[in-house]
């Protein structure tokens, strides 16, 4: 029979007893707990007999499980230890490491994305898609965001020909290209798309196939506060690229949509729904261009998502924070959406809006308490906060749920767009140069009537 190893565990803490359970399966025998604060049955001495403690009674390995991500003192003394005595020192992830996934372990219950959704996720059409990516140059724009990180792995999944990358973020860019430095047919460009020159000699150089265009400001607090700029980037950079695109002879262009596009009650969700707009016109205008707009929710652990806000304050030891008990989004995993993304540009169809059914939506209160549940660290709280007045308790995803047409893949449907778009080209000059915030909700509730903001009364 093999011969117990003889194990020690330095701290008592509580999300690590399950630490003890595990290695007992192990062959492992845990002699005590050692613990500077904690005493009981377990703990017999504290930290400072440390080495005594392992000459005495034949320590073979021992583990360090972190109480804090700042106390680095005690970790040092003991790893001086083991060091000089020859044992071996496993240190337990950090709680952040864990939620973060950069570490993996066996001995605790991985954060699940399956219990997040509150549902399991799902692959589709990955044959069709294959033909459709299959040697194609393919252009994506603000790359450097997480989402748009994952449609540039599925593409080389796909065996893509080439890949345009256009950032305005050196820093973004210069991150992500380190993992792609041995890709020969990635080519990185730090740019804007507001400059419609440089943007016709990449479309000249590199005869693109198909778009995928997310170049866009996505956070409403910092688009209320710059509203010309929201406008700017969100529907004239979008004009840019679509009419050089046309003009350059892209068959697919995709352009990417948001649920706050509908009923919008801010800045960032309005100039949105005008890119609908947009895409909609120029698609009776370029006849022979395949362009449509995929609209969907939030996507787990997307860049300044609830759960990346949720982690920073977990790492802090801060409560969660909830804008309201009622607040519900609608949530996919970041494969699944690009998944589902690019399908919708294999169906073939023109001068609509695709829709992703996202599952129900989840109460934001119920996706913290998962949060803290599957990280071990019941003693963080939960504080609500309450909504801003540009922020809605539920995100829509169509306008009109009579009309929805469904397509041959039941994840993804189409919603029927009744809003006049055919002078939205005339109607958007009006917005340019527009630098005061009043002058520009004016003209936005012009262009789309069902804009609900805040100040749009005492405007009108």
């Amino acid at each position: 029979m093999k011969k117990l190893q003889k194990s020690l565990i330095v701290w008592k803490w509580v999300a690590w007893l399950q630490l003890k359970k595990i290695l007992k399966t192990k062959q492992e025998k845990i002699v005590w707990f050692l613990d500077d604060i904690v005493v009981d049955s377990d703990v017999i001495w504290k930290i400072d007999v440390f080495e005594s403690i392992i000459t005495s009674f034949e320590i073979e390995k021992i583990y360090f499980a972190i109480p804090s991500l700042s106390d680095k003192t005690k970790l040092e003394h003991i790893k001086n230890i083991c060091n000089k005595l020859n044992k071996k020192l496993f240190i337990i992830p950090s709680i952040v490491d864990i939620i973060w996934e950069s570490v993996k372990i066996n001995f605790l219950r991985e954060m699940n994305i399956n219990d997040l959704l509150f549902r399991p996720i799902k692959k589709y059409n990955i044959d069709k898609i294959k033909k459709f990516i299959n040697w194609k140059t393919i252009l994506i724009t603000w790359i450097a965001w997480t989402i748009w990180s994952e449609l540039l792995n599925q593409c080389f999944k796909y065996w893509v020909k080439k890949i345009i990358w256009i950032d305005h973020s050196e820093i973004w860019i210069f991150d992500i290209s380190q993992k792609y430095l041995n890709k020969k047919n990635i080519i990185f460009y730090i740019k804007s798309i507001k400059d419609k020159n440089w943007l016709k000699n990449i479309f000249k150089n590199h005869k693109i196939d198909l778009v995928f265009n997310a170049a866009a400001y996505k956070h409403v607090y910092q688009m209320e506060l710059n509203p010309d700029e929201a406008i700017n980037n969100n529907i004239f950079w979008l004009k840019n690229i679509i009419e050089v695109s046309h003009e350059y002879g892209v068959k697919d262009f995709c352009q990417i949509s948001t649920d706050k596009a509908v009923n919008p009650t801010n800045i960032m969700g309005a100039s949105k729904r005008i890119w609908e707009l947009l895409i909609h016109q120029y698609s009776k205008i370029y006849t022979n261009m395949n362009l449509v707009s995929v609209r969907f929710g939030n996507v787990l652990w997307s860049s300044w998502s609830i759960l990346e806000i949720f982690r920073k304050q977990i790492k802090k030891w801060w409560p969660l924070t909830v804008t309201d008990p009622e607040v519900i989004r609608y949530f996919m995993s970041i494969e699944e959406a690009i998944n589902l993304v690019i399908t919708s540009m294999t169906l073939n169809k023109r001068w609509v809006i695709f829709v992703l059914d996202m599952g129900n939506p989840v109460k934001i209160i119920d996706l913290a308490k998962k949060f803290i549940e599957l990280s071990n660290i019941d003693w963080i709280k939960i504080k609500i906060i309450w909504l801003r007045t540009w922020e809605k308790l539920y995100e829509e995803l169509i306008l009109d749920k009579n009309n929805d047409k469904n397509t041959i893949i039941d994840e993804i449907f189409i919603t029927e767009d009744k809003w006049n778009f055919e002078n939205i080209l005339e109607d958007i000059k009006k917005l340019e140069w527009l630098y005061d915030k009043k002058e520009i909700l004016l003209e936005i509730k012009n262009i789309i009537p069902e804009f609900l903001h805040k100040n749009c009364k005492k405007i009108n």
